[in-house]
């Protein structure tokens, strides 16, 4: 059975990076709804440790903003100022920040249904629970795939990811600079650490898991010499996309904010939360920036 429980200002599909980011900016009630089990997955499960080029120091953060920031470089997560994440501890952090505030988000959860309703939506969700149905004035879907639309999937155009994290049981390998493999089909990517490299093959937008896969293990047996002493340790869990920054409008009070568009979680982050606090309310006849 399903039935109007609750009314939220704010639904954020996806805690992601960018979908965390606004949900920790919102000023009022807000639900973040996650298909999946963890946190910051379009990073943390393609093994995206974010681009080493990101100019983080050219972003005007908030307080909450900067004491992230600072808490990962406390933790040895991410230098100061910008670099590459490491991502399991990242994890950790942001599932700490959420218990922290109090932060209301339903793991394992799938959007089934959107249903304007006024100048808000009714939505369907369903989970272990069963079904249930909620009132929300304003959506913000911060995922690659837009779940927040079940019936339009959004399909990106033109190729995917799949990385692997790289072994080596030299130390003076993982300590020489990363030579890039020949072709345009793989990089090796430099993690928070010297020994913490990511592999990022490209496939074809077509290919399922199980071809994606494949592919990358072919590749690997003819891998080129400057590999050779290097192993597959282990092997994301979802494709990395090439999908737009955004945001871009749906419908009325309905936005796509895809995290994944952004070269480094910590801009994502901030994308989600500059975009929540710019946003304009209308309160007591008047309407006001966050």
């Amino acid at each position: 059975m399903t039935a109007v429980t609750t009314h939220y200002p704010l639904l954020v599909c996806g805690a992601t990076f960018a979908g965390l980011g606004a949900a920790f900016a919102a000023e009022q009630p807000v639900l973040v709804v996650e298909r999946s089990a963890g946190v910051g997955q379009e990073f943390i499960e393609t093994f995206n440790p974010g681009s080493a080029d990101s100019k983080l120091a050219e972003i005007q953060l908030s307080p909450f903003e900067q004491s992230l920031h600072e808490e990962l470089v406390q933790r040895s997560l991410m230098k100061q100022g910008g670099g590459p994440i490491h991502l399991p501890g990242a994890h950790a952090v942001l599932c700490k920040r959420i218990q922290d505030v109090g932060l209301q988000v339903l793991f394992l959860t799938e959007i089934v249904e959107v249903r304007p309703l006024g100048e808000g939506f009714e939505v369907m969700l369903y989970n272990v629970s069963g079904f249930q149905t909620i009132r929300v004035d304003r959506i913000i879907d911060t995922t690659s795939r837009r779940f927040s639309q079940p019936d339009h999937l959004y399909s990106p155009i033109g190729a995917k990811r799949i990385s692997a994290h790289l072994s080596t049981d030299q130390p003076e390998q993982a300590a020489m600079p990363i030579v890039q493999p020949p072709g345009d089909r793989a990089q090796i990517v430099q993690g928070r650490f010297p020994s913490e490299r990511v592999l990022t093959f490209t496939v074809d937008a077509e290919a399922d898991w199980p071809a994606a896969r494949h592919s990358l293990q072919e590749y690997w047996r003819t891998r080129p010499d400057s590999l050779a002493s290097w192993t597959l340790a282990a092997t994301s869990s979802a494709f990395g996309l090439d999908v737009p920054q955004g945001p871009q409008e749906l419908a009325a009070n309905w936005s796509w904010l895809p995290s994944e568009g952004s070269l480094h979680p910590l801009q994502a982050f901030n994308q989600g939360y500059q975009a929540q606090q710019s946003k304009e309310v209308i309160e007591d006849g008047y309407i006001k920036t966050l």
